[in-house]
């Protein structure tokens, strides 16, 4: 039997912490940090307190074909859908992805009510945002939020994760993002088990990080 890999960091508020360090250590403690959901918000909560940095969601979803499928873009907020260049759609998939499109829309949308409905979102204009996200395979979700935030005048939009891999890196860095991220691997489907405590992205617990973090 093969041993399972070890996780790269033992809990999401390590990884979070050490993220922080690193944003903090390029300059970085006056830019606001957004959490995209779901992966991204604990990160970017531990990042933001590591370095006393502002904390905020950006809402973004995949465009998924099928549940086991490799998105072919992604969606934010009110931004255009971001989609994969290679993605070529025939006739025959053109229902589907319709489909899959509508599905994207109304799964921001629903967060958008979750987030945004007691509070609304801060002020990005003339500021640098640093987008957070948990771990980075596929590039399609950090770019729809980039262009979301850059939609609301952001100065600069920087690109952070504890873990990435490095096909998606390349992808952002092409788009002439800065990337902040500790570990970078080599597969392109990431690492399998990035953070040694289990993951809990239920929209409650999410929204209870948020409030907590406004509240410190």
């Amino acid at each position: 039997m093969t041993k399972p890999r070890p996780s790269l960091y033992p809990t999401r508020s390590s990884a979070g912490a050490l993220l922080g360090q690193q944003l903090a250590a390029r300059g970085y403690q006056t830019a606001i940090l957004l959490g995209i959901t779901p992966e991204g918000v604990e990160i970017a909560a531990y990042a933001a307190k590591a370095m006393g940095a502002q904390f905020d969601v950006v809402i973004a979803s995949f465009i998924k074909l099928g549940k086991n499928l490799a998105p072919v873009g992604a969606m934010a907020e009110s931004a255009p859908a971001e989609m994969d260049p290679d993605f070529q759609p025939g006739m025959n998939l053109l229902e589907k992805l319709q489909a899959a499109l509508d599905e994207s829309r109304a799964r921001v949308k629903q967060d958008l009510v979750l987030f945004r409905t007691q509070r609304p979102a801060k002020k990005l204009e003339g500021r640098t945002a640093v987008i957070v996200d948990g771990q980075i395979v596929y590039p399609w979700k950090v770019l729809a939020a980039a262009k979301a935030v850059e939609r609301q005048q952001a100065r600069e939009v920087v690109i952070a994760a504890p873990v990435a891999a490095q096909p998606a890196v390349e992808r952002i860095r092409a788009r002439q993002y800065t990337v902040v991220c500790p570990s970078v691997t080599m597969e392109p489907q990431g690492h399998p088990r990035p953070y040694g405590d289990p993951g809990d992205d239920s929209p409650e617990r999410l929204k209870s990080i948020v409030i907590a973090h406004q509240a410190a």
